[in-house]
C-alpha cells in the first residue's frame, strides 16, 4: 500500500523535445501560464515542477524544456522523463526530420513510453511544409499519440492535449514507478521565480504569469547529472 501511495505521489516527469525554432518553450509556458510568449532568449533547459489537475485529482507534475542544441544531453533526457512530447513546426520539414528521428530513438530505447507527436504553428498554414496526413502516419506507425495546434493562436487547443496526455501517462503508470525520481542525490540547481525569470526572458514590462510552484534552470554540467540523479533511488 505504501509502495502505490508514493508511486501515486511522485511527480509525471514530461520531456519536451524539438529542434530550434519550432515553439517548445512557448508551448510550455503557453500550457503552464496561457500566455504566449514569441522569443526567448535561452540556451539551457528548464524544469518546470507544479501540481495540476490531472484526470480530476491534484497530481505532481514536472515538465523539462529542452534545449535543442546540447545533443549530448539526450540520453539524460531519454532516462529521466517518463513520457515524451516530441514538437515540429508545420512550416518546417527540417524540424519534421528531427522529430521523426526522435520517434524512431524513442522507440528503440523507451518503447513503453508515452509520446505525443505535436506539429506547432497550424495558423501558418500558408506556409506549410509538412501535411497533417504524413505526420499522422508517422506518428501511428510508432504508436504515439498526435495533433497540431497553434500555440501562438489560443491555450485552448494546447491545454486540451496536454491534458489529455498528461491523463494517459497517469493511467498507463501502473502500479509501479519507473524508477527515474531525483532525490538527495539531485545536482544543486538554481532556483528561480517563474516572474522573474520570464522578466529576464521577455522584457520586464510584460504582465507576470500565473504562479508557478517552481523553475529549475540546469546548466550543462547539472543536465549530464540527471541520469547518475535518477538511478540513485
Amino acid at each position: 500500500m505504501k509502495t502505490d501511495e508514493k508511486n501515486n505521489n511522485s511527480p509525471l516527469r514530461l520531456a519536451v523535445l524539438g529542434s530550434n525554432q519550432v515553439g517548445k518553450s512557448a508551448l510550455t509556458v503557453r500550457y503552464l501560464t496561457k500566455r504566449f510568449i514569441g522569443e526567448y532568449r535561452s540556451d539551457t533547459d528548464m524544469l518546470y515542477k507544479c501540481v495540476l489537475q490531472v484526470d480530476g485529482a491534484p497530481q505532481p507534475v514536472e515538465i523539462m524544456d529542452t534545449w535543442a542544441s546540447c545533443d549530448e544531453s539526450s540520453d539524460a533526457h531519454l532516462q529521466w522523463a517518463e513520457a515524451f512530447v516530441v514538437v515540429y513546426a508545420i512550416t518546417d520539414k527540417e524540424s519534421y526530420r528531427w522529430a521523426a528521428n526522435t520517434l524512431q530513438e524513442l522507440s528503440v530505447r523507451r518503447s513503453s513510453a508515452s509520446v505525443l507527436m505535436l506539429g506547432n504553428k497550424s495558423d501558418l498554414g500558408h506556409l506549410r511544409e509538412v501535411e497533417e496526413v504524413e505526420a499522422r502516419t508517422l506518428a501511428l506507425t510508432h504508436a504515439a499519440r498526435f495533433t497540431e495546434v497553434s500555440t501562438a493562436e489560443s491555450c485552448v487547443p494546447v491545454a486540451d492535449a496536454l491534458d489529455s496526455f498528461l491523463k494517459e501517462v497517469k493511467a498507463q503508470r501502473g502500479s509501479s514507478n519507473n524508477g527515474n525520481i531525483l532525490g538527495n542525490g539531485s545536482p544543486k540547481q538554481r532556483k528561480l521565480s517563474v516572474t522573474r525569470m520570464l522578466g529576464s526572458l521577455i522584457g520586464r514590462h510584460s504582465p507576470p504569469p500565473q504562479p508557478i510552484t517552481e523553475l529549475i534552470v540546469l546548466d550543462k554540467g547539472e543536465r549530464s547529472k540527471l541520469v547518475r540523479c535518477s538511478r540513485q533511488i
